[in-house]
């Protein structure tokens, strides 16, 4: 079992203290993020990051989330390194 080596940062990082990034368009975005909000009904180009899968296939590392639509109000937890969107607006939330 993991142990959470500094409760602090977890805090931190769980109430968004490092800042933010609107997205509204179809650019790609790099950075390190923790957590990504859906605003509006979204679609994803492409997300990029640690054990992001789809179907749980462990070779599917990245794009797990293209095609799908998520709907507004769904959080997405992880180690997100990269993402592009084809349509939609979210918050990327910095890791700490």
């Amino acid at each position: 079992m993991a142990t959470l080596a500094n409760t602090s940062q977890a805090n931190l990082q769980s109430f968004g203290q490092n800042g933010f990034n609107v997205v509204t368009n179809t650019a790609a975005h790099t950075g390190d993020f923790s957590a990504i909000t859906i605003l509006t009904d979204t679609v994803f180009d492409s997300i990029t990051g640690i054990n992001l899968h789809k179907n749980s296939g462990a070779s599917e590392t990245t794009d797990s989330l293209d095609g799908i639509t998520i709907p507004a109000g769904v959080t997405i937890f992880g180690n997100i390194s990269a993402f592009e969107l084809a349509s939609g607006n979210v918050i990327a939330y910095f890791r700490v």
